[in-house]
C-alpha cells in the first residue's frame, strides 16, 4: 500500500460535501490527514499544521462519482450514513476506508468484511440507522399557537435528516419541525418540501424540550397532561420490567419524552 507523508490537520464546515472536498484535497496534495475536524469543533484542534478546506461542490461531486464507480450507489449511501455518526473517530475511519476504496483495483474492497475498516464502517452505519429508527417512535410533537407541530430531540448521532422521509409520509397534511438541540438545526416541512433550518435564539428548554409558553397552543399543556395520564393508565405496576423497558427505550432517549419528564 502507498505511504504518504507530510501529515496535517484538515478542517471543514461539518457538511458531508465539505468532508468529501477534504478527501479530494488530501488525494490531490498527497497528504495523510492526522485529523479531520469540523469548524464547530475548532476549539479542540490539536497541535500541528492546519489546512482549512472550503467546500467545493465540483470536487465533492467527483468524489461521489468515484465512490459509485468503485462500488455502487448503495455504498455511497452507506458512507453518508456513517458520516452522520457522533463518534469522534468516524471521520478518520471514513478517510481510511475511502483511501483503500480508491486504491483498490479489483472493485471488491467494499465487500470485504474481513477488512477492519469495512467492518467498522458497516457497524457505524448500522448504529446510526438504529438510532434514527428509534427516533421514529421517540419524537413527541407540541402544537404551537400558529398550528405548527414542533419537536425537540437530542440524539447521539446526527440523525435528524434521516427522519425526513418517515415523518413527511406520516404527516403530509400539517406543518412540522423536528429540531436537534445538540447540533442546533432541524428539518421543517411546509406542506410542500422539507428544508434544513436553524434558530438564532433558543426556542426550546434544553432540560424538558418544551417550546416557550407564549408560543405553545393554549391547549397544549392539557394534552400533554392527558398523554401522561394515559401512560400511567396503561402502565401495569405489577408487570413492570425495567430491564426490558430500558432495552426497548434506552434511558438516554427519555430526555424529551413527556411521559418521563414531569
Amino acid at each position: 500500500m502507498k505511504i504518504w507523508k507530510h501529515e496535517c490537520i484538515y478542517t471543514f464546515d461539518g457538511s458531508f460535501d465539505g468532508f468529501l472536498t477534504v478527501v479530494f484535497r488530501a488525494f490531490e496534495d498527497k497528504r495523510q490527514p492526522e485529523a479531520i475536524i469540523s469548524l464547530q469543533e475548532s476549539a479542540q484542534l490539536p497541535m500541528g499544521e492546519i489546512v482549512d478546506v472550503a467546500t467545493c461542490p465540483g470536487q465533492s461531486a467527483r468524489v461521489r462519482k468515484g465512490i459509485v464507480e468503485r462500488s455502487d450507489h448503495k455504498n455511497l449511501r452507506l458512507v453518508h450514513v456513517a458520516f452522520l455518526s457522533g463518534l469522534p473517530e468516524s471521520r478518520m475511519l471514513l478517510w481510511r476506508y475511502l483511501q483503500k476504496l480508491f486504491w483498490d483495483e479489483s472493485g471488491n474492497y467494499y465487500r470485504n468484511m474481513l477488512d477492519e475498516d469495512v467492518y467498522a464502517l458497516v457497524q457505524t452505519a448500522r448504529q446510526v440507522r438504529r438510532e434514527a429508527h428509534r427516533f421514529q417512535g421517540f419524537v413527541r410533537f407540541q402544537r404551537t399557537r400558529d398550528n405548527m407541530y414542533v419537536a425537540a430531540i437530542d440524539p447521539d448521532n446526527d440523525v435528524v435528516k434521516l427522519l425526513s422521509s418517515h415523518f413527511r409520509t406520516r404527516f403530509p397534511d400539517r406543518e412540522w419541525l423536528i429540531y436537534d438541540t445538540r447540533r442546533n438545526y432541524g428539518i421543517y416541512f411546509d406542506l410542500t418540501s422539507v428544508q434544513e433550518v436553524s434558530m438564532a435564539e433558543q426556542a426550546f428548554s434544553l432540560d424538558s424540550g418544551l417550546i416557550r409558553k407564549q408560543a405553545r397552543s393554549l391547549d397544549e399543556d392539557y394534552y400533554r397532561t392527558l398523554w401522561q395520564h394515559y401512560y400511567d393508565a396503561i402502565n401495569i405496576m405489577e408487570r413492570k420490567n425495567h430491564r426490558q423497558m430500558k432495552g426497548s427505550m434506552p434511558k438516554r432517549y427519555w430526555k424529551y419524552l413527556p411521559e418521563k419528564n414531569r
